[in-house]
């Protein structure tokens, strides 16, 4: 059984250190820095924003390309009990969020719109301590206050905030440490720095004595010894579907939205087992639909929940259907979002009773494998009757002579609404 994961990440990370100091923790792009080297980074960044006057419950904005940077600060407001946030060019110089401090180590392409504190190398030069001296890091007041900011996708409009408290964090990564045997693993991605299911993955690595290879040069992952590898469908659609390798990676995570069989079928000749990841921010991983190849060359699946997690399949008032029956999909576990920073509403519309609202439309099959068939506003209620405008559209696409399609909804003042469809033809198609 593994031991649990403190509530404070950067203690935590700080205690745990100390029985694989010199394991690596950071490879890849001429990188090659120890645990001990990243602990010793993190308590420098600490002590380095606390002379600045970064304290308890100060929001730092990160910009950095830097594994290392972006790490190291993790753990640093940690332990200065501060909240962190990426500094994305659409949160500077808004009043989204309020900001104590944003901090720039120049490496990423576009300038920040804001004034910022410069992150260079004499942050992490050698300083001159006592013997016996204590660090004096206050962490925070409570496990419940908020830690990590993420951003939401922003699909449906302005991104949105969410808080996460250093509970919910701690409990993520406890979820995560479940899953797999993190120590000595080598974790690879194509997500940047910034992705929140990036860091939330490198630090349960490196919590476990696992490491971090940095760089997207995945044609070296094969025999660099890379065990877990993170990537979007379309990241591995670009940049993973070309490779050669002359063997294959363990494993293989898809998250950010759905992947589609072919693309499945090609990293399967590159992956051992692909996870299809389902979560959010909001949720986190809730579940992941394994798959992997039979004997006779053919493609299993098998879902599998996230420890703790429950999600379901129900109706406009929260009934909950059988297998087979498409409806709306609620996410529940004990590290769920407390809600969104500054919006009340939203909050209200997604987290209600205990349950994360994604907003989608899903169902679960006889054979217990999860679906995600469209968005709850892609539903067009017919009289009653709920059609699934996404599906619509692809008996349309059947029609033949149709090139295109997209169905809608006609408002009508008068009446019930109208379906209604745009449809563009091939040439010489039969209209009647």
């Amino acid at each position: 059984m593994k031991p649990p994961v403190p509530s404070n990440l950067g203690f935590g990370y700080l205690g745990a250190v100390a029985t694989f100091p010199d394991a690596p923790a950071i490879t890849g792009s001429g990188l090659a820095l120890t645990h001990g080297q990243l602990a010793e980074a993190s308590i420098a960044l600490a002590l380095g924003l606390q002379e600045r006057g970064l304290s308890q419950g100060d929001t730092l904005a990160l910009r950095t390309a830097d594994p290392l940077v972006a790490l190291a600060s993790v753990f640093a407001t940690a332990l200065l009990g501060a909240r962190w946030v990426f500094g994305h060019t659409n949160l500077l110089g808004t009043d989204r969020l309020r900001l104590d401090m944003v901090l720039d180590d120049h490496s990423l392409p576009d300038p920040a719109p804001v004034a910022v504190t410069a992150l260079d190398e004499s942050w992490f030069r050698p300083r001159e301590v006592m013997p016996g001296t204590a660090l004096s890091f206050a962490g925070f007041r409570s496990p419940d206050d908020i830690w990590m900011i993420s951003q939401t996708s922003g699909t449906t409009g302005t991104p949105k905030l969410v808080g996460l408290p250093h509970q919910v964090m701690a409990d993520r990564i406890a979820a995560n440490s479940i899953r797999l045997d993190w120590q000595g693993l080598k974790l690879a991605s194509l997500f940047p720095v910034s992705a929140p299911v990036w860091l939330t993955y490198a630090v349960t690595a490196l919590l476990h004595g696992g490491s971090v290879r940095h760089g997207r040069d995945a044609e070296s992952w094969f025999a660099d010894g890379v065990g877990f590898a993170l990537a979007s469908p379309a990241q591995a659609k670009a940049g993973l579907t070309g490779l050669r390798p002359t063997g294959k990676v363990p494993i293989i995570q898809l998250s950010g939205g759905p992947a589609g069989e072919a693309l499945v079928r090609h990293l399967l000749e590159r992956f051992t087992d692909v996870w299809v990841g389902y979560g959010s921010t909001e949720g986190f991983n809730a579940l992941s639909t394994i798959k992997s190849l039979t004997g006779d060359g053919s493609t299993n699946s098998k879902t599998v929940l996230a420890p703790g997690s429950i999600v379901e399949i129900v109706d406009a008032d929260g009934d909950r259907l059988p297998a087979g029956s498409e409806g709306i999909v609620r996410v529940a576990n004990g590290y769920l979002a407390p809600g969104y920073l500054n919006a009340p509403e939203a909050s209200a519309a997604s987290f209600r009773g205990g349950y994360f609202y994604p907003g989608d439309l899903g169902l679960w099959d006889v054979q217990g494998n999860f679906h995600v068939t469209g968005r709850s506003n892609d539903q067009y209620n017919l009289g009653g009757q709920k059609v699934n405008a996404q599906l619509l559209d692809f008996a349309l696409l059947g029609v033949p002579g149709v090139r295109d399609a997209i169905s809608f909804m006609l408002p009508d003042q008068e009446g019930p609404d109208g379906l209604r469809a745009f449809l563009s033809l091939e040439p010489g198609a039969d209209m009647t």
